[in-house]
């Protein structure tokens, strides 16, 4: 079975640039992880059967398993500011506002702050308890997958994938619907750990984003501008733009990631309190920001 799994992987394409030369890189939690020898990207091949069993309501508030959110609404309120440097970005490449539709929403965090700017929204999410959340705002979210979607080719004017590709079992397939979605001229969005980073290759398997089976593919600046330019787009924009977390946050994801009891202990001290909604930045310069347009 094992043997059979490896010739499977062997023939298996890179997202990032279509090699099939791959070496083994780690395994964590129980599943393997492959290295692109041409270009470096970072992949989990061998999927769950069932992507949408992760993202339950316990991935939102409580982070099970080693990876998801405190509470999301609450560990994203520090990410507030950063979110609107986004969407000024967004509105000065695009010369102004327009619709954008928002891939893996959540519970419409971003969303709201992007109707709240002038633009019109809709979005899809893959998790039934945070689309729920995201249509108890208010807000236009469907639940499913972006290949589920059914919008008129040409639709719209950005579309944003936060933290979302690395989630994609095959972001090829996402990215080209995406395409088909934006009009002539369009942006996408996207935010995704980098694998390529320095602090990524001097932690290796001990890199705090690597979380399978929730991070499925490690993208590096030429893996995503490599994707995204066989699919029609032309890459404006790589940075790193940090990002706010807060102490309760930390100190739990601490404990997930090193297992640590003291860690636990102390952020549920700190629960609740204005101790532990203290935020900071915290940039390790192992996160890109990507705009692109469609050709």
């Amino acid at each position: 079975m094992e043997n059979a799994m490896e010739n499977k992987i062997k023939n298996i394409a890179c997202v990032g640039c279509l090699s099939k030369d791959k070496s083994f890189f780690g395994k964590k939690s129980g599943f393997s992880l492959y290295k692109c020898l041409n270009c470096g990207m970072i992949s989990l091949y061998d999927l769950p059967k069932s992507s949408s069993e992760v993202y339950d309501a316990e991935y939102f508030s409580g982070g099970g398993g080693g990876f998801g959110y405190v509470n999301y609404d609450e560990d994203k309120e520090p990410m507030r500011e950063g979110f609107k440097k986004y969407l000024k970005m967004i509105e000065k490449l695009l010369n102004g506002k327009g619709k954008l539709f928002d891939v893996g929403a959540a519970t419409g965090f971003f969303m709201a702050l992007a109707k709240d700017a002038g633009f019109t929204v809709s979005g899809v999410e893959l998790s039934a308890f945070a689309a729920g959340k995201a249509r108890e705002r208010g807000l236009d979210v469907s639940t499913g997958t972006l290949n589920g979607v059914n919008e008129p080719a040409g639709s719209y004017d950005v579309l944003t994938l936060l933290d979302v590709i690395e989630h994609m079992p095959e972001p090829e397939k996402d990215i080209e619907v995406s395409a088909q979605m934006l009009r002539k001229g369009g942006l996408i969005v996207i935010n995704t750990p980098d694998s390529g980073s320095s602090y990524a290759k001097a932690m290796g398997m001990k890199w705090h984003l690597i979380v399978p089976p929730e991070h499925i593919h490690y993208f590096n600046e030429n893996g995503i501008r490599m994707l995204l330019e066989r699919n029609s787009f032309e890459t404006l924009l790589v940075t790193r733009i940090g990002k706010k977390f807060t102490l309760e946050y930390v100190f739990n994801m601490l404990f997930k990631w090193l297992k640590i009891q003291a860690f636990q202990t102390i952020a549920t001290k700190i629960k609740g309190t204005k101790l532990g909604t203290l935020s900071f930045p915290i940039n390790f310069r192992d996160n890109m920001f990507v705009i692109a347009r469609k050709k």
